[in-house]
């Protein structure tokens, strides 16, 4: 497993000086899902695809742009793209949003690589430890939500809970699932909250979150599984991540109200 982060890191510092030439240049285009899309998105993507493929030949693919999913010739193992995740973000010409890769196997995430160009972050882990740049992290070490506390949560919480007065700490939104999963399986921030989002958005940090020791789990308490979103779909409920006692104690906190998927 290590030799994927030898081919995943320059792979993604190489992506990451592309998408920096286009950082503040590049138009955007809507998307049927109303998602903005740039040419650095599909650009990225594609040189990202033509590597993957050039070295591990019978690995799957799954990628944002253009719905691609490539089943593998041999074995269970796919590679999940975002080419830019927190597109809004990288048109508005802000800084948090990166660039993700994703190996899952049997379902399951088993390792992440995760490059925020702005800051030249590296988060990465082939399932051993999990390492910011050099350094090897881990979760939060809170036992119990205080004042203290960091929340990072997508883009519109307001439209699809009610936050309870009783939850004693801080919130933020950075607009980005990955950057945010990262921030969580590294102790940066305490717990995340997550929508409806996409395989490729979830496991790279989710790879790290669970080399960890963390969990990430639906609303309904149910652990989320991968293996349900090989197609593409968006999940099926909002997600809590982060250590296992921060997030039992969170739900207590969050009241949910069921909103259709496409409102996320």
């Amino acid at each position: 497993m290590d030799s994927l982060n030898k081919f995943a890191r320059p792979l993604l510092e190489t992506a990451a000086q592309y998408a920096m030439e286009w950082f503040l240049q590049s138009p955007h285009q809507i998307k049927r899902d109303g998602s903005p899309v740039t040419a650095a998105d599909e650009a990225i993507q594609k040189y990202l695809i033509k590597a993957i493929t050039q070295h591990y030949p019978q690995d799957g693919i799954i990628a944002e742009e253009d719905d691609v999913l490539r089943m593998p010739q041999q074995g269970s193992r796919y590679w999940t793209i975002d080419p830019i995740d927190g597109t809004v973000s990288f048109v508005a010409g802000m800084s948090n949003w990166a660039i993700a890769l994703g190996l899952i196997e049997e379902g399951q995430p088993v390792a992440g690589f995760i490059h925020v160009p702005s800051t030249g972050d590296y988060f990465h882990s082939t399932g051993k430890s999990v390492l910011r740049g050099d350094v090897v992290m881990s979760l939060s070490e809170r036992t119990s939500l205080d004042i203290d506390t960091i929340l990072l949560t997508h883009t519109r919480p307001h439209q699809h809970y009610t936050l309870a007065e009783s939850y004693p700490g801080r919130v933020f939104g950075l607009g980005t699932a990955s950057i945010h999963l990262s921030l969580v399986a590294t102790g940066g921030a305490d717990i995340v909250l997550i929508g409806h989002d996409k395989i490729w958005d979830l496991a790279p940090g989710y790879a790290m979150l669970r080399a960890n020791g963390g969990v990430l789990r639906y609303l309904d308490g149910s652990e989320c599984d991968l293996s349900v979103l090989l197609d593409g779909r968006p999940a099926p409920l909002p997600m809590v991540g982060g250590p296992p006692v921060l997030v039992d104690q969170f739900f207590s906190h969050l009241d949910y109200w069921t909103t259709p998927v496409g409102l996320f």
